[in-house]
C-alpha cells in the first residue's frame, strides 16, 4: 500500500489503483493526470526513470492544461517548496490567489495553513484564518476544514473546544487529526492536564491508524524514559534504545519529516547511547530535506560537510552550495546567511536573480549587518 495525498484526503492506495490511475492519465484524462502528479510527488515514486519531481511536474502540467484548477495549486506548492526552477514564490502565491478566486477548496486549504502557521513568508493571522474558515464551513463539509478549525482553536489555547471539530474530521477520514485530538482530550482550555489516559489512548489509536505523529510521540516518551534509567539497568536501556530507533524508522517510512530529522540527530550526536553514525545521520537528513522540504535538514547536512563529518570529495563545494540555496528557499536563517555570504564572495551567480529578489532582502531585514557577509 502507498500513502496517497490527492489534495483533499489522504489514504492508503493499492498498486492496482495506482495502475488504474496511470492508465487513465496516459489516455489523457486530466483529473487522472492530476492524481498521478500528486501521487508521484507525495509518495515520492523513486521507481520512475526520471527524477520524481520532474515526473510530478509533467503530470500536473498536463492536468493544468486540461483545466484542473487543483493542478495550479499543486504546482504552486512545488514552487513554494523550491522544487521547480526557477524559484519564484511570488508567481506561486499568485497562482494560489487565482485558484482562490475560483472558490477552489484545495487552494483555500493551502492558504489557510499559510495563515495559521505563517508559512512561506505569510504573516501569521489566526483571526483572518478563522474568519475565512467560518465562511467556508457554512457551505462546505470538507473534513480538512474541520481539522483546520480544530487547529485554529488550539492555536488560541482552546484545546477542549477543538475536540468536536477534530472528531468530525476523523469521521470524514482525516486520520491526520488524531494527534491534535489526543491533545484536545488531554488538556483543558487553560492547557492544564484533564485526562491523561484518554490522551494516551487516542495517541495509540492514531498510531494504529497510521498517524506517524502519534507514533512519534511514543518515541519522544521513550527518549525521556531512557534518561531516567541507571547505567546498571543494561537490559532496560538496550530495549528502550532499540524501541526508539525502530519506532522512528517506521515513522520515517511513513513520510514523517520530524522523525527523519530526530533520527538523524540521534545518529549524529549519539543520543540515547546510539553509536555515532554520520552516514546514517546523513541519509535521515537527506530524506527530511528531499521528501519533506525541511530547511533545518539542509542546514545540518551543510554543517556535516563543512565540519568534515562526511566526505563528499570533489563534490564538496557543490553540496555546500546546493544545500545553502535549498535551505534558504525553506527560509532557514542559517542557510539564508550562507547563501548571501557565498553570493557576496562571487559564488552562486546562477542564482543571482533569486538571491537578489528573495534571500538578500530577508537577510538584511533580519540583520542588516549580515547583508554584506565576508
Amino acid at each position: 500500500m502507498i500513502r496517497f495525498y490527492n489534495g483533499e484526503m489522504c489514504r492508503s492506495i493499492s498498486q492496482d489503483e495506482v495502475e488504474g490511475i496511470r492508465v487513465l492519465a496516459q489516455s489523457g484524462d486530466a483529473v487522472a493526470c492530476f492524481k498521478m502528479g500528486r501521487l508521484v510527488h507525495s509518495a515520492h515514486d523513486l521507481s520512475a526513470s526520471e527524477d520524481y519531481l520532474i515526473t510530478a511536474q509533467r503530470w500536473l502540467t498536463k492536468a493544468q492544461q486540461g483545466g484542473v484548477v487543483e493542478a495550479d495549486v499543486a504546482l504552486a506548492i512545488m514552487m513554494l517548496n523550491g522544487e521547480i526552477e526557477p524559484y519564484n514564490p511570488r508567481k506561486a502565491i499568485g497562482m494560489l490567489e487565482e485558484a482562490l478566486k475560483k472558490e477552489n477548496e484545495f487552494a483555500a486549504y493551502q492558504q489557510l495553513v499559510n495563515l495559521i502557521y505563517g508559512r512561506f513568508g505569510y504573516k501569521k493571522d489566526i483571526d483572518l484564518a478563522e474568519h475565512i474558515l467560518d465562511q467556508l464551513l457554512e457551505r462546505s463539509t470538507n473534513p480538512w476544514f474541520y481539522d483546520l478549525k480544530g487547529e485554529v482553536l488550539q492555536e488560541r489555547g482552546r484545546f477542549a473546544d477543538s475536540e468536536p471539530w477534530l472528531i468530525k474530521a476523523i469521521e470524514g477520514g482525516v486520520t491526520y487529526s488524531y494527534f491534535s485530538l489526543a491533545l484536545a482530550q488531554g488538556y483543558d482550555n487553560n492547557f492544564e492536564l484533564r485526562d491523561w489516559d484518554a490522551m494516551i489512548e487516542t495517541f495509540r489509536k492514531g498510531a494504529d491508524e497510521g498517524n506517524t505523529s502519534c507514533l512519534c510521540y511514543f518515541a519522544y516518551n521513550q527518549m525521556d524514559w531512557y534518561k531516567t534509567l541507571g547505567q546498571e539497568q543494561t537490559e532496560e536501556r538496550d530495549e528502550c534504545r532499540s524501541n526508539i530507533v525502530q519506532v522512528l524508522e517506521e515513522c520515517v517510512d511513513g513520510f514523517n519529516g520530524t522523525a527523519a530529522e530526530l533520527l538523524g540527530d540521534i545518529y549524529r550526536e549519539g543520543l540515547c547511547d546510539v553509536p555515532v553514525d554520520y552516514e546514517s545521520a546523513w541519509q535521515c537528513y537527506l530524506r527530511g530535506a528531499d521528501y519533506y522540504c525541511l530547511g533545518s535538514c539542509y542546514a545540518k547536512m551543510y554543517d556535516m560537510v563543512l565540519q568534515g563529518q562526511v566526505d563528499r570529495g570533489a563534490n564538496r563545494q557543490e553540496y555546500l552550495e546546493q544545500f545553502a540555496v535549498f535551505g534558504a528557499r525553506m527560509r532557514d536563517a542559517h542557510m539564508q546567511d550562507e547563501t548571501v555570504r557565498m553570493y557576496r564572495n562571487g559564488r552562486l551567480t546562477r542564482y543571482a536573480a533569486e538571491i537578489e529578489m528573495f534571500h538578500l532582502p530577508e537577510v538584511e531585514r533580519r540583520s542588516p549587518e549580515n547583508g554584506t557577509l565576508d
